[in-house]
């Protein structure tokens, strides 16, 4: 064995590592080929596969809703007189809308939607429009701010308020 070599003080010695801990390390890399070879070429679970059965557990765990389904001809709102579209949409306004429109849609930044003046159109098509597209700067009246357009929240979540705000205003209808 040779003398242990000296580096600033430190004395290194040049030890062999330990027979096991070699085997460990030639034993899973010839475990790690092995896999590698099994499953790319000779498994009957590519990953394709493994994708589709993954997408079919999550569609058979969480249904796809139906589309909304819009009366094309007016763009009457179809969740109007649903009592659960209704709670959902209060639940959605209270966390998103009253920030601008206040609490209880009686405006604060933005104007109110329990009076009989509507800004920007009193039906559920005008309405529905101005909130998924928003108010930009160019269309804003009375010295009212404008408003973000709200396309992320999705079709459904935006008929649920406005059939909460329908229920606090009747000014709002389905159509002219």
């Amino acid at each position: 064995m040779k003398e242990p070599k000296e580096v600033d003080g430190i004395f290194q010695a040049d030890n062999p590592m330990p027979t096991w801990w070699k085997l460990v390390w030639l034993i899973s890399i010839i475990v790690s080929i092995g896999y590698v070879v099994y499953f790319h070429w000779y498994s009957e679970w590519p990953q394709e596969v493994a994708f589709e059965k993954e997408v079919a557990e999550h569609e058979a765990q969480f249904p796809a809703k139906q589309a909304v389904v819009v009366n094309a001809e007016d763009g009457s709102n179809p969740y109007r007189d649903d009592a659960v579209a209704i709670k959902e949409g209060e639940g959605t306004y209270k966390q998103i809308c009253s920030a601008c429109h206040g609490p209880t849609a009686e405006g604060a930044v933005g104007p109110s939607l329990v009076d009989k003046d509507w800004i920007h159109g009193n039906t559920d098509k005008e309405v529905f429009n101005n909130i998924m597209k928003g108010i930009g700067p160019e269309r804003q009246k009375l010295n009212r701010g404008g408003m973000p357009a709200w396309e992320g929240l999705g079709a459904e979540k935006v008929y649920a308020v406005m059939a909460w705000i329908a229920t606090k205003n009747s000014s709002l209808v389905k159509a002219k």
